[in-house]
């Protein structure tokens, strides 16, 4: 995990977009966001989030999908009444 504490000691307002998504910083400053949260982005994010007053917060891009995807499949397995099974293979990314 990565984290840049440029912005406000006190969190109002967060957005989280997991993945890859932190080439969006811009766009979620624009709304008024000081906290993002995501999975990675690329290496000037960094310096940009300082420039933006935002606290980043990057918690890796397997970390942030992986509770997505389990929820989805335990919705379908419900729906479908499937059984499923989870490979749990963190990359380390």
């Amino acid at each position: 995990m990565w984290v840049c504490p440029a912005g406000p000691a006190e969190v109002r307002r967060v957005a989280i977009l997991t993945g890859g998504a932190g080439a969006s910083i811009e766009n979620v400053g624009a709304e008024g966001i000081d906290t993002f949260v995501t999975g990675e982005g690329p290496h000037h994010t960094f310096s940009l989030a300082e420039e933006l007053g935002m606290n980043l917060i990057y918690g890796g891009h397997y970390a942030t999908e992986v509770f997505g995807v389990r929820a989805l499949a335990e919705r379908v397995a419900l729906q479908f009444d499937l059984t499923w099974t989870f490979l749990d293979h963190p990359s380390g990314l």
